[in-house]
């Protein structure tokens, strides 16, 4: 029987790779990025784009850490 952290952690990886990737999508084409104002550029927070991109990060350490599966077998025998 497959593990299932193996199974979540990959879910988990997909979804953060996804999220991350729009995150910096919209962070490269919000204002923070692009001179729409010359004088007044937003921060990567200001643009909202910050907890996003947070998240993302987040889910995807996750993903790695329930992917990776280190369990210590207790095999005496």
């Amino acid at each position: 029987m497959p593990k299932l952290t193996k199974v979540f952690g990959a879910i988990f990886c997909v979804l953060g790779t996804i999220y991350l990737t729009v995150s910096i999508f919209l962070y490269r084409n919000s204002s923070a990025a692009l001179d729409y104002n010359k004088g007044k550029l937003e921060t990567f927070s200001q643009a909202g784009v910050f907890y996003f991109f947070v998240v993302a990060v987040l889910i995807l350490g996750f993903g790695i850490l329930l992917a990776k599966d280190k369990v210590i077998k207790k095999d005496h025998h």
